[in-house]
């Protein structure tokens, strides 16, 4: 379970392109990539490594017209899943 005071920062070898309303992300180490929404590019380019995820949720709610609760469950999974596959990382 991820916590909601946990700041993330988004792994150096990850690159992310906005194409209108969803993203590319590839992984460099790994040779992958991805298709985001765009929820999740937005949460990324908001785990800057300064936010906690409360913070960056705080912030998504007005763009996304939705509560901070619904965005925290919806969330929740593809936080965990970012991070098994190293994408984002807790900031020191």
């Amino acid at each position: 379970m991820t916590s909601s005071e946990t700041i993330w920062k988004v792994d150096p070898g990850v690159r992310f392109r906005r194409l209108f309303d969803e993203a590319v992300l590839i992984h460099q180490q790994k040779a992958e990539a991805l298709v985001l929404n765009d929820t999740a590019i937005s949460f990324l380019e908001a785990c800057d490594g300064r936010r906690t995820v409360a913070e960056i949720i705080a912030g998504m709610t007005e763009q996304f017209e939705v509560s901070a609760e619904e965005l925290a469950a919806d969330l929740e999974p593809f936080i965990e899943q970012l991070a098994a596959e190293g994408i984002i990382e807790p900031s020191c």
